[in-house]
Order: structure tokens, then C-alpha cells, then sequence
């Protein structure tokens, strides 16, 4: 299996962790004001958490939704360059999308990837049904749009045998990243989270320790990692210029 993956002119799995930082704004004015903000930093991808944008939406039941995110799609696409991964996060994996919009959520990717919306989409594989998440791997893979395959615990870290079953199972419904985050409660978790990551092979993973304790999986272990700006999206995300910079000194002088 192909351990690089491009996205434009970005090679995930060649070289340091490429650094992806996250907006959290919830109108598109801030959004596209952010977005020119962070297009300036030293950064690789830009990650558009709609779940913050869509939230009030969904739960008005507004008509429109999807008109909304193709239209903001094109007003980022005329400011950055940079590859944009689209996230629809769960309220019960750190997010702001409620269980009961599920069918809503469901359109709103379709729509997202057959109107090319963006380069990069996230899918959370024990938030989405089976049938779904296969659905639209298959359509992202008609549009040239990667998928991340995703599972986020911020209360604690499954046992080491867990991570490695659940990354097997999502590089079987074949995506092309798989992304696992958790909540250390203590260093040794942190250990067991990348010690899981060493039995996978050949495969692009982003795999990430939050907080203070699980620094060092921010530094080292995945093909993507999470920055900061003005705000973050999780614990312990560094902020993007020292992320930038300790990279670039690990990366360039010792690796």
C-alpha cells in the first residue's frame, strides 16, 4: 500500500509531519477572515471544522445548507491555495453536530464531494454507518477528493489491542488516511498509542495523544499534525510557527 499521499503540492508521509491548523469561526465572515489570516503562516493544509459554521444551521432547520457550504467553498478557494480538509465533527467525538441531524450530515458530504467542494474530507468511522462511509469513500475516490477514516475518545485511550483493530478496520473500508486521537490519563498512554501505530505498515496514519502529556505525537509518529493560531480546536495543540520551527530543526538536522 502507498504510504504518501498528495493533495496538490503536499505530500503526506514525505518527510515532517505536515501541519494542519483548524477554523473554528462560526460566520463566514470570520471564517474567510481567518482563513487570510493563517493562509500567511507557514502551514500545510487548512482543516474548516463546519461543524462550528453548520451548528446553528442544522438546528434550524434552514433549507439552504448546502448552497451554504458550496458558495463559502468557492469564496476560500479565491484566497488560499492550500489544500482544505473538511470536517463534520460529532458532539460525542469533541464536535458541535448532534446525533439526530445524521441524515442531514449524510447529504450535506454528498453534496460536498459531488460539487468538489474541497480537497480532503474527514469521516468519523463509529459516528457514520458502514454502508455510508463505504458510499462515500467510492464517490470521494470518483472526484479525486481524499478521505480521513477518524476516531476521537476525549476521555481516555483504548487498550493498545483496540487501536490496532479499529485502524485495521478502517484501512479495510479503504480510505486513505486513518486518523486516531485520545485523552492520555497518564504518559504510559501516550506510549501505548504510538507502540499501536508501529504495527500498522505502509499506511498514512495521523495519530494523536491530546494535552500536555501527548506533546511528543505532535512532533513525531503521524504524516499530518495539529496546529494552533488564534484558537485551537483540541488540548494541547502547539501553536504554529514554534510547531513550525521545532520541525523544521528535529526534521532538517537529525531525520
Amino acid at each position: 500500500m502507498e504510504n504518501i499521499i498528495k493533495i496538490k503540492n503536499i505530500k503526506l508521509g514525505n518527510g515532517a509531519p505536515k501541519i494542519c491548523v483548524p477554523v473554528i469561526e462560526k460566520t463566514e465572515k470570520e471564517i474567510i477572515k481567518y482563513i487570510k489570516y493563517i493562509n500567511k503562516l507557514p502551514i500545510d493544509i487548512i482543516e474548516f471544522r463546519a461543524d462550528f459554521y453548520l451548528e446553528d444551521i442544522i438546528e434550524n432547520d434552514e433549507k439552504n445548507i448546502n448552497d451554504n457550504i458550496i458558495d463559502l467553498s468557492k469564496d476560500i478557494k479565491k484566497i488560499t491555495n492550500k489544500p482544505i480538509l473538511f470536517t463534520l465533527r460529532s458532539d460525542k467525538e469533541g464536535g458541535k453536530i448532534k446525533n439526530n441531524s445524521y441524515d442531514k450530515i449524510i447529504n450535506i458530504y454528498k453534496e460536498v464531494i459531488e460539487n468538489k467542494c474541497f480537497d480532503l474530507i474527514d469521516l468519523e468511522i463509529l459516528s457514520l454507518k458502514e454502508k455510508d462511509i463505504k458510499n462515500l469513500i467510492k464517490l470521494s475516490k470518483e472526484k479525486n477528493i481524499k478521505t480521513i477514516l477518524s476516531n476521537h475518545n476525549f476521555n481516555k485511550t483504548p487498550s493498545k489491542k483496540y487501536i490496532i483493530s479499529l485502524i485495521n478496520k478502517m484501512i479495510k473500508l479503504k480510505c486513505d488516511i486513518v486518523k486516531v486521537a485520545y485523552m492520555p490519563k497518564n504518559k504510559k498512554d501516550a506510549i501505548v498509542l504510538l507502540d499501536a501505530i508501529t504495527e500498522i505498515k505502509d499506511f498514512p496514519i495521523i495519530a494523536i495523544s491530546m494535552g500536555k502529556l501527548g506533546i511528543i505525537t505532535r512532533i513525531f509518529g503521524s504524516v499530518m499534525t495539529f496546529a494552533s493560531a488564534k484558537s485551537s480546536s483540541a488540548p494541547g495543540q502547539l501553536e504554529a510557527m514554534k510547531l513550525k520551527y521545532i520541525l523544521d530543526n528535529i526534521y532538517d538536522n537529525f531525520i
